[in-house]
């Protein structure tokens, strides 16, 4: 048993850089440390993750659609609302054609199964590694999917806080505090419907509509301009430090983004310090 985080991963063991995992009947190897990981895996990964966040690919997220599209028009913001009934449509057509961005992001970080290699990250080889995963419950590989993201943000924010600051996640749990003392006030004050009172559904609203809708689609859409902030910070990399970044492990990636960042303040400061001495 190994321990990942404060989720623990059942019938694993390290073996090397990777770490080995028995998912169903199948024994799958796979990165979990962003001293390994590659880059452009951790893109993908990051990239696929991001896709179902806005969309997803199942009931849950239909409702969930549905959900924010209702509280947008009642808080008077068609614009965004219409936004979410764009992505509602992509979420159908996911879970109709089943396509999967949680499960493929879990598959980009899969290096072997049952000894076959899994280098290509193409979405059509992703969607064949999850073929081969088909036996096993949606529920097991959710959680195998859980523990290891829970590891590697975890990894992230020790390692570069700056970057990877939850401060957004602060501030929607102390949305969600307040509405939880709010309902508990009301069932002390012995109000028939707790949940219902207009404080409450003020509160429930900006929780569900915490986030703003993002478009996937056409040349401005996120999946594009995601792509193209990672190309031209590889572009900054190679040209700072003479390097190839795309070769990089994630903990080399951005702790080179972090040095070139550093240095970049340094040569600000140096050049004030120039001016004002004159």
């Amino acid at each position: 048993m190994v321990v990942v985080g404060r989720a623990v991963l059942f019938n694993s063991y390290r073996s090397g850089i990777m770490v080995t995992v028995k998912i169903g009947k199948h024994t799958v190897e796979m990165y979990d440390t962003i001293e390994e990981l590659p880059i452009v895996r951790f893109h993908k990964y990051q990239k696929l993750l991001l896709i179902d966040a806005g969309i997803g690919a199942d009931i849950t997220a239909f409702d969930q659609r549905i959900e924010k599209t209702r509280r947008y028009l009642m808080d008077g913001k068609p614009e965004k609302a219409q936004q979410e009934l764009e992505n509602l449509r992509q979420a159908v057509y996911f879970i109709q054609t089943g396509i999967n961005p949680k499960h493929r992001a879990f598959a980009v970080l899969v290096t072997k199964i049952d000894g076959r290699d899994c280098n290509d990250l193409s979405d059509v080889a992703l969607t064949e590694l999850l073929e081969t995963l088909q036996d096993v419950p949606e529920k097991e590989l959710t959680a195998q999917l859980e523990a290891v993201k829970k590891k590697i943000d975890g990894e992230l924010r020790l390692y570069f806080p700056g970057l990877f600051a939850d401060s957004e996640i602060k501030e929607y749990y102390d949305l969600l505090k307040k509405r939880t003392m709010a309902v508990l006030a009301n069932i002390i004050a012995g109000v028939n419907n707790p949940d219902a009172t207009p404080e409450i559904e003020k509160l429930t609203t900006a929780l569900i509509t915490y986030s703003n809708p993002k478009s996937f689609a056409g040349s401005d859409g996120v999946e594009i301009q995601f792509d193209r902030q990672f190309e031209n910070l590889c572009l900054v990399l190679s040209e700072q430090l003479h390097v190839k970044p795309k070769d990089y492990s994630v903990l080399e990636f951005y702790n080179a983004f972090d040095f070139v960042k550093e240095r970049a303040k340094q040569a600000e400061k140096a050049q004030k310090r120039a001016k004002s001495g004159r």
